[in-house]
C-alpha cells in the first residue's frame, strides 16, 4: 500500500517547430489542474525541447500522464486557432511516431 502513495516525478517533453509566446505557461496551467498533481514546473533543456516536470502519487501516474499529454494537445490546438499564420507549423507527435522516423 505504501507504493501507491509514493510520489512520482513525471516529465512531459515536447519539441515544436515554433513555440508561441505563453504556450509553455498555458500547458503548465492546464497540467496544474489535473487531479492528483502535486507540483508542476518547466525544466530547462539543452536540445530545444521543453520539459514539463510534474509530481503525482504512483496510484495516479497513468491517468496523470494521459491527461498531461491531452493538456499539451489542447494548448497547441488553442494556439493554432488564435494565430492563423502559425497553423500547420506546429504538430503534436507522440514518441512511437518519432521512433518510426528515426
Amino acid at each position: 500500500m505504501a507504493e501507491s502513495s509514493a510520489i512520482w516525478k513525471l516529465h512531459l517533453v515536447y519539441r515544436l517547430s515554433h513555440i508561441q509566446d505563453r504556450l509553455d505557461e498555458d500547458v503548465l496551467g492546464k497540467v496544474r489542474t489535473i487531479e492528483g498533481v502535486t507540483s508542476v514546473g518547466i525544466v530547462a533543456s539543452h536540445n530545444a525541447s521543453t520539459r514539463l516536470a510534474f509530481s503525482t502519487r504512483y496510484a495516479h501516474a497513468v491517468v496523470a500522464s494521459v491527461a498531461a499529454k491531452k493538456c499539451l494537445q489542447e494548448a497547441v490546438d488553442e494556439h493554432n486557432a488564435k494565430w492563423w499564420w502559425w497553423q500547420r507549423k506546429v504538430t503534436f507527435v507522440d514518441e512511437p511516431a518519432v521512433r518510426k522516423v528515426a
